[in-house]
């Protein structure tokens, strides 16, 4: 691990990067006789400056810790406590339960698991400060718990800031590393032996630039790295894993960083749901100038220029995930997933100014890409995100 990479981890602190795994929820003692989801805040920090157009997915858990599955879950949300400096995106695919509320369906959370839903914000008045509160209401039917199934979450506005925020997709066979999971509803589980891509994704949710990226991935038992991006290297801390560095990108507000990452099942894997899976980032260069060049000439930036952008809200930096594993098939081989070509750009345009319209996906290294703005709609249009479906309850926390 080099010296830059290793002096942005001791920054950032053990526990946020190097040591993942510690983000728990606490449950009940016990699992009842039925489901028993609770309703739990991540998000709770957006950046001053964050416009309508890429308003920030404040992520919500929702957990069955119960050992029956729930069946046909659905979320009320009430945003009618938000004060002014607060606006939101009106959820795609929910209906209207009031001026400022919405009904929107979840469907089943399996016992063990959950699912984490983004419910989009920005900053309507350009004011920092206390923003007020939404709520969240679980309606889960045969609940044994209702205590749990609601969640005031607060909104503070701090000051101008990049807000890195953390997707990943459970690891099925055949999945399209895009950072959604469109079109994916249908998934097989990676039999032992094989090897299927990890999708994840990096976003600035905040209103300032982070130059330079670092994240760790800490991968379940019995699953190793197949292939990895440029600047990534072998965990050294005792943790199955990786970590990596990309001191050149440049992720502007609504822009997301995909790392093209492949991952291999052991031989031995058992047939089953391995968890522990957990993927971190930081900025590496948090004190960076946001300043631009004026005119065809770069020029120093001015003191003034030189603001110190920090990372708003830590909260949402990391996501779980898990990988799921089949039988062997008999009497063929095991399919090879067809890898993500590599998409031609220009590296030194970071998002191109392209909004997912034409061409292509610019690309910020060999083996890595970046979306600008609606390029990542799914994630950034308003809709209620199924982030980080079917969890399972315990994960080691090495």
């Amino acid at each position: 691990m080099n010296s830059r990479l290793r002096a942005a981890l001791v920054r950032a602190g053990a526990a946020t990067v190097l040591s993942v795994g510690l983000l728990a929820v606490a449950g009940p003692a016990y699992a009842a006789d039925g489901p028993d989801v609770a309703v739990t805040p991540i998000s709770t920090v957006i950046a001053k400056g964050v416009k309508e157009a890429k308003a920030k997915p404040f992520q919500v858990e929702l957990r069955n810790f119960g050992d029956v599955d729930a069946s046909d879950v659905s979320v009320k949300v009430d945003l009618s406590n938000l004060k002014g400096k607060v606006g939101f995106v009106q959820p795609e695919g929910c209906t209207k339960a009031g001026p400022a509320a919405y009904a929107c369906p979840i469907g089943d959370i399996a016992a063990g698991q959950d699912v984490v839903i983004g419910i989009p914000l920005f900053n309507a008045n350009g004011r920092k400060g206390e923003g007020g509160y939404f709520s969240v209401d679980a309606i889960v039917p045969g609940d044994t718990d209702e205590a749990n199934n609601h969640a005031d979450v607060d909104v503070t506005v701090a000051p101008k800031g990049y807000d890195l925020t953390v997707w990943a997709q459970d690891v099925y066979a055949g999945v399209v590393a895009d950072g959604d999971e469109v079109g994916e509803e249908t998934r097989a589980p990676v039999p032992p032996g094989g090897t299927a891509p990890f999708d994840s994704a990096i976003f600035n949710d905040g209103s300032a630039r982070v130059v330079g990226i670092a994240y760790a991935v800490k991968l379940p038992d019995h699953v190793s790295v197949a292939s990895m991006p440029n600047g990534c290297e072998v965990r050294e801390d005792g943790i199955n894993g990786i970590v990596c560095e990309d001191d050149e990108v440049v992720l502007k507000p609504g822009e997301v960083l995909l790392p093209e990452i492949t991952v291999k099942v052991a031989d031995d894997a058992p047939v089953g749901v391995l968890t522990g899976g957990v993927i971190n980032a930081i900025g590496l260069d948090p004190g960076a100038t946001d300043a631009e060049p004026a005119g065809d000439e770069a020029r120093m930036a001015t003191q003034g220029q030189r603001k110190q952008f920090t990372e708003t809200d830590e909260a949402d930096n990391q996501a779980r995930f898990e990988v799921f594993v089949g039988t062997a098939p008999t009497g063929t081989p095991t399919p090879t997933p067809t890898p993500t070509p590599s998409v031609p750009g220009n590296p030194d345009v970071p998002g191109g100014g392209n909004a997912g319209g034409d061409g292509g996906l610019p690309v910020t290294g060999p083996q890595t890409a970046l979306i600008a703005g609606a390029g990542a709609a799914i994630l950034l249009a308003g809709v209620v995100l199924l982030l980080a479906s079917r969890r399972r309850r315990t994960f080691s926390a090495e």
